[in-house]
């Protein structure tokens, strides 16, 4: 075995001891023709019309597919349409002839009408019905399908692309009350898909079986994977001892992984970050004082250098493209003097109870939860830990029942219009992803006028203007964007790397294993 050091240690001596671990269920099969990967959070369901959830967005991304997608280079890669073109007023996509659905049915631009139809009504209770408010859908004929947004707007492909608005089967749903969809029980069992593998179960906690999908459009080499939701520690630890084929590793445990024979390492620059979301609608959190002084209190280069063994960078905006960043930004350095100042100024109560939720089971979010209650405790807040699941944390949401809530993600990076979504006045959570109820209309038009720009320069322009509005309004307290580690075993070929890790098996449909 090879040398490891400290608690990581231990699982693996737990583990090749033979002690019980639910999560380690034997694979079905042989082990040559089965991988093992693993899921950061336990998946709740499988529906594109729920709100963004990382682990259930990894599985989609193997069950269905979409129009395209974003891949390793931040760059669009065309899955369902082979090629689009984008006009000031509409973008066509020219589908893939000949593809059948995972049961065998024909695919065709009917299916991606009855899909878009849903994903824009609020009725569904989709989480894109903001996105895509006003939009005008066409399917002229079975391989040709239209987009009119309501307004021009030259980012709308970034609104789209995987991993989200995967494509529903009309044949399956079609039927179905628009009001009562969501609750259907294809998504606890989604049985027809177009991605390259299909759904076989769930054994809740456990793991999500597939199966590769007879039916894709291009032979697919892996027969069956199994996606495990098991802490950071046990999934590093999976690894080192070969039961765990594809792993998200934490920073911190990259010089162990280093060791691991047979383990490759690859690194990317995040497309999105990590945040804490602050609920506006609630008076305490209104003033932007009160968000700047939060800032302030927390050091987020110290979180950077020794969370992240310094794989990663500070965040200071909601936007990411880098074009869309003006050359100065309020750095909110860490200064817990000013943060008592400020809390001060907007009448902060001292002592005030304020409770920070998230989903554990990361190494890096976890320890970053603690480190930020000490941190506000010691300007003057009162702050209690919530651990949740996914299921609560989104009910919190909808409810308006959190303080501040530790997440992240986001497929941010190939271009502006998509960070623009979690800050809009128009896409409050449910209806779209501004969890935090931040609105600020003055911002909404700048974006809306860049968005209506074809000029590349003037975009830039005003998107600039717009990321230092909102870094002067702090939306979210930004923490840090991460570089996303992915540890392969030699088993694996084909993987390509991707920052942003809810889009991790954006490729999977080219990975093979070694004979």
């Amino acid at each position: 075995m090879n040398r490891l050091s400290g608690a990581l240690a231990a699982v693996v001596l737990v583990l090749a001891a033979g002690c019980s671990d639910p999560t380690n269920t034997p694979a079905q099969g042989s082990p040559q023709n089965v991988i093992n990967i693993y899921l950061y959070q336990k998946p709740k369901r499988f529906s594109p019309l729920d709100s963004p959830s990382g682990p259930d967005q990894q599985v989609m991304t193997l069950i269905y597919d979409n129009l395209l997608t974003v891949d390793d280079t931040y760059a669009y890669a065309p899955r369902l349409a082979e090629r689009w073109e984008v006009d000031k007023d509409r973008i066509t996509f020219h589908l893939r002839r000949g593809l059948n659905w995972s049961d065998g049915e024909p695919f065709t631009s009917k299916d991606v009408l009855f899909t878009y139809k849903l994903l824009a009504d609020a009725k569904t209770g989709s989480a894109m019905a903001g996105k895509l408010s006003g939009a005008v859908f066409e399917a002229p004929d079975d391989t040709t399908f239209v987009i009119r947004p309501a307004r021009p707007n030259i980012g709308f492909l970034s609104l789209i692309a995987g991993p989200f608005a995967f494509i529903l089967p009309e044949h399956v749903l079609g039927e179905e009350p628009v009001d009562k969809i969501a609750g259907n029980a294809f998504f606890n069992h989604p049985t027809v898909g177009m991605g390259p593998y299909t759904f076989v179960r769930y054994q809740t906690d456990q793991y999500v079986e597939l199966a590769a999908n007879p039916h894709y459009r291009k032979p697919v080499a892996i027969p069956r994977i199994f996606l495990k939701p098991i802490s950071s520690d046990v999934a590093t630890a999976q690894l080192g001892t070969g039961e765990m084929d594809l792993v998200q590793i934490s920073p911190t445990d990259l010089q162990v992984v280093k060791t691991f024979k047979g383990v490759t390492v690859s690194a990317k620059p995040s497309s999105g970050f990590i945040r804490l979301a602050v609920d506006q609608s609630d008076r305490r959190f209104a003033d932007p004082r009160v968000r700047r002084a939060m800032l302030h209190a927390i050091d987020r280069e110290a979180l950077v250098a020794k969370l992240l063994a310094g794989k990663g960078r500070v965040q200071n905006s909601s936007f990411v493209t880098p074009w869309a960043l003006p050359g100065t930004l309020e750095e909110y350095a860490y200064d817990p003097a000013k943060a008592r100042s400020l809390l001060a100024e907007a009448g902060w109560r001292a002592g005030e109870k304020v409770t920070l939720s998230w989903v554990p089971g990361q190494r890096d979010r976890d320890v970053a939860a603690t480190v930020v209650q000490g941190a506000l405790n010691a300007v003057g807040m009162t702050v209690e830990l919530e651990q949740v699941q996914v299921a609560e944390l989104l009910e919190s949401f909808e409810e308006r029942t959190f303080d501040l809530v530790l997440y992240g993600g986001g497929t941010y990076a190939v271009d502006p219009t998509s960070s623009a979504t979690i800050i809009s006045c128009g896409t409050f959570y449910p209806a779209g992803a501004n969890v935090s109820n931040f609105c600020d209309r003055s911002l909404d038009a700048l974006t809306t006028r860049a968005d209506a720009r074809t000029d590349q320069d003037q975009r830039a322009e005003l998107y600039q203007e717009a990321a230092s509005k909102d870094n002067a309004q702090v939306p979210y307290l930004w923490l840090y964007s991460p570089d996303t580690l992915w540890a392969t075993s030699s088993r694996l070929r084909g993987f390509k790397p991707s920052g942003d890790f809810t889009a991790g098996f954006w490729n999977a449909d080219e990975w093979t294993l070694a004979g």
